[in-house]
């Protein structure tokens, strides 16, 4: 069986997609705030800094191979069923649903919540 992992150019394009995706869903936010829309946008990028996969402490699962008994790969992952993997791979561990509470915490302290 091959090795399964990301290159350097794939992670790269992966952290740069994440970075578009957020500054379109910040341009929302701001072009409904300009419409009065009381909303806002949680960004937990700094609170990730350094622990994502392979990071130090990892919060994100890179490539899980252990199937759960709600993983489905060939319904989950049609393309690399064979491979066996995890629809856990690259979501977050229990710490890293902790940095994202912490953003969102930070963002409602911000709304007065």
């Amino acid at each position: 069986m091959p090795t399964i992992g990301l290159s350097e150019a794939s992670a790269a394009w992966l952290n740069s997609t994440a970075e578009s995706l957020a500054g379109a869903m910040q341009g929302a936010v701001d072009d409904a705030k300009k419409q009065g829309v009381p909303v806002w946008f949680s960004y937990p990028r700094e609170d990730f800094v350094n622990q994502v996969v392979c990071g130090d402490p990892e919060q994100v699962h890179g490539l899980v191979k252990d199937l759960t008994a709600s993983d489905d790969p060939f319904k989950d992952w049609p393309i690399i069923n064979k491979y066996g993997l995890s629809a856990q791979s690259f979501h977050p561990k229990i710490g890293g649903a902790r940095l994202y509470a912490n953003s969102l915490e930070r963002t409602m302290a911000g709304m007065g919540l």
